[in-house]
């Protein structure tokens, strides 16, 4: 079985969606542990989404 969870997206409108959903988990979730993990994962998929925006305009 595929895990997609194994192939990073490199559509910039997935990845600007995928930024938008742990945005608005974070702002609205009280759990600062959880929190804090989603903020990872957010700071790596907004990376990954300026790096494919770069990688187009250049």
């Amino acid at each position: 079985m595929i895990n997609p969870v194994d192939f990073p997206s490199n559509d910039p409108l997935e990845l600007a969606e995928q930024c938008l959903a742990l945005i608005s988990t974070v702002v609205n979730l009280d759990d600062t542990p959880t929190k804090e993990s989603l903020q990872f994962i957010l700071h790596e998929k907004m990376a990954a989404l300026f790096a494919v925006l770069y990688a187009s305009n250049g």
